[in-house]
């Protein structure tokens, strides 16, 4: 693809996210199940996917958890707007036990997160991990208590301020392909995840910087993951 001298492409690495945020749900919950649902099944969903398997087996290997995807817990819905498709998934995988779902699905994942609240409002213990940016508010339920358990973000806000800072100054880099990820502070979870507990979060902070500074590799592939 060719970018134009007065734009820039940008991409963001979405296992990094996912990754974090499987490390963050794992840590967490402790033990338990977990699920997934992504839109379609292109590069940018599968990876928050790896990403996210990566992260609970980091956890479950390093840190003693016991939190488990299985294979029937993995599903690409095919679409990026259909909500109450989302909903039924997240309510077949609650009913079969699964703790917390991360959604990466667009529309799909707000019907994820609205029988998350449904049911956390009921009193059932159950999660979504949020995507994108991050989710908090939209699983508020009741005044103070939301079904995000955390989100793998990508910092959007930031990069486009860079970029906007870019222009200004005069340093805009035109027609560059430019990768924003852990190593250029361009992916993560929330600076305020009001879910996770203080040492959850420093834990997560631990394994940024591993990644940070390649000590911790997090692939963009499958693998022997699932799907």
């Amino acid at each position: 693809n060719v970018v134009g001298e007065n734009t820039v492409a940008v991409f963001f690495a979405e296992h990094e996210s996912g990754f974090l945020a499987g490390v963050a749900t794992a840590l967490q919950l402790k033990e338990g199940e977990t699920g997934f649902v992504g839109g379609m099944e292109i590069p940018a969903v599968q990876k928050f996917n790896w990403g996210f398997q990566q992260g609970l087996a980091y956890a479950n290997e390093n840190h003693g958890t016991n939190v488990t995807i299985n294979a029937e817990n993995v599903i690409y819905q095919g679409s990026f707007d259909n909500v109450a498709a989302g909903q039924q998934l997240a309510a077949q995988m609650y009913d079969k036990g699964v703790d917390a779902i991360f959604a990466a699905a667009g529309g799909v994942g707000i019907g994820v997160i609205n029988e998350a609240k449904a049911r956390a409002n009921a009193g059932e213990n159950v999660w979504v991990v949020g995507v994108d940016v991050d989710q908090y508010p939209e699983g508020v339920y009741v005044e103070g208590k939301s079904a995000i358990l955390t989100s793998a973000m990508k910092y959007i806000d930031v990069v486009s301020y860079d970029m906007v800072a870019a222009y200004l100054d005069e340093t805009f880099p035109g027609g560059e392909t430019l990768t924003f990820n852990v190593t250029n502070d361009g992916v993560g979870i929330p600076k305020d995840n009001p879910n996770l507990d203080d040492e959850v979060e420093a834990e997560v902070a631990k394994v940024y910087d591993l990644i940070k500074d390649g000590t911790l590799v997090v692939a963009d592939t499958q693998g022997d993951l699932i799907k």
